[in-house]
């Protein structure tokens, strides 16, 4: 089988999720990263194979798809040797799915909220209401951690998004453990549980501070 190409960047959550994911599973990638700076993703062969400009994008036999979680769920499904990670039972599904709207619909959102004025608008802060949100997104992850992990007693696609995007917030702002003591063990959990999350989540967001503290240096200089 010829090497699935994905396009993507080193630092978005949703792209690590992919890289993650197909990993887990033994799929090999040809990753193509882009420069978002520099609008390759508004390129005229980048349009054709995705009208929607967003990372991550893959091209499978020549077929392209977007979106990290429909990315995701059709590797596991066409390529993954069990379905441990995206069961076939139809409940089941349903739950996960139901957290990767949640991961990308809240986690993801507020991570964006909280940096498109700095990335975009060269502001040299995040503004507090920004943080505030984000304390409430740790809320509602609290309050949906029934178990060791969202969907079940064993890692699924939910985790695997979900991590990605709450590397990145608690990086910016670290989950507190006696408002949401759950959340941090769970985030612990990850760290001794979930293959590659020091590589994809950890060294990477790392990676990304650097980026950011350039860019807040750079924003507060203007």
């Amino acid at each position: 089988m010829a090497p699935i190409t994905l396009y993507t960047t080193r630092h978005t959550p949703a792209g690590r999720a992919v890289e993650m994911t197909a990993k887990l599973i033994g799929v090999d990638l040809d990753i193509k990263f882009i420069d978002l700076a520099q609008k390759e993703h508004m390129s005229e062969e980048f349009l054709k194979l995705n009208p929607q400009h967003t990372v991550p994008t893959i091209v499978d036999d020549g077929v392209p798809l977007y979106d990290s979680h429909a990315i995701n769920i059709y590797l596991v499904s066409k390529y993954s040797q069990d379905d441990a990670l995206y069961p076939k039972d139809l409940l089941m599904q349903a739950r996960i799915n139901a957290i990767l709207h949640f991961e990308s619909g809240i986690l993801f959102a507020r991570l964006r909220g909280a940096l498109h004025s700095i990335l975009q608008q060269g502001i040299s802060d995040v503004h507090p209401e920004k943080f505030n949100a984000i304390r409430d997104a740790y809320d509602l992850a609290e309050a949906m951690l029934r178990s060791d992990y969202f969907v079940g007693d064993s890692l699924t696609l939910a985790d695997i998004s979900c991590s990605t995007s709450l590397a990145s917030l608690n990086a910016l702002l670290p989950v507190d453990a006696d408002r949401c003591p759950k959340l941090v063990a769970y985030l612990k959990r990850l760290e001794e549980n979930l293959p590659y999350h020091k590589e994809y989540n950890l060294d990477r967001i790392n990676e990304a501070k650097v980026a950011f503290k350039q860019k807040f240096s750079g924003n507060k200089k203007e």
